[in-house]
């Protein structure tokens, strides 16, 4: 008779074991299941963010200057640049040289491929070799430098031009202001 009380205790601790396992079974299961919920809505709305963000990106890529515009811009102001030069304003010049560093980083990252040419990697050349001869010229606030640096820049910029098949593209000296309304000269 004394095995019964002991069989009898343990099956009343392994009912109760059983019992517990299975209340905290179905709580993980309950609590995992939750979370999944959870983790699937987090999933569909980054999805929904990711595919904002992707149509986003695709209009502003539409949006955004090619490299024609760019060299547009850098014509602007390798014009203005020119005056500022030959009228000895120093600081117009050196801000000109600055914008038109501002428009090459602009142009660079595009990463522009023409004819099998990696247009950054030119600019980028320029940057290194041209554009530290008008720095130099502009720091002496020697004319003669300043012209000689500029003639080279543009001669570069022209075998660029050859080079990616655009040779009917020639950049020269400008022999007019490209805008009206500015003092070039300091004693305006």
């Amino acid at each position: 008779m004394t095995q019964r009380p002991v069989f009898f205790i343990i099956a009343t601790v392994l009912v109760v074991t059983l019992l517990i396992l299975v209340v905290g079974l179905y709580s993980m299961t309950s609590n995992i299941s939750s979370r999944t919920s959870e983790y699937a809505k987090a999933i569909t709305a980054l999805q929904d963010s990711l595919a904002t963000l992707q149509t986003t990106v695709r209009i502003l890529k539409d949006q955004a200057p090619g490299l024609g515009e760019y060299m547009t811009t850098f014509q602007l102001h390798m014009g203005k640049l020119w005056f500022a030069g030959q009228a000895a304003n120093w600081g117009l010049a050196d801000y000109e040289l600055g914008e038109l560093a501002e428009t090459m980083d602009a142009a660079e990252a595009l990463h522009a491929i023409k004819n099998n040419v990696n247009t950054a990697s030119v600019i980028q050349s320029v940057r290194e070799t041209q554009i530290p001869l008008v720095q130099q010229a502009l720091r002496e606030k020697n004319q003669h430098k300043f012209s000689s640096a500029y003639n080279q820049t543009l001669e570069t910029c022209n075998s660029c031009h050859r080079s990616v098949g655009f040779g009917f593209i020639h950049i020269t000296k400008p022999l007019s202001p490209p805008v009206s309304n500015q003092a070039w000269s300091m004693s305006n």
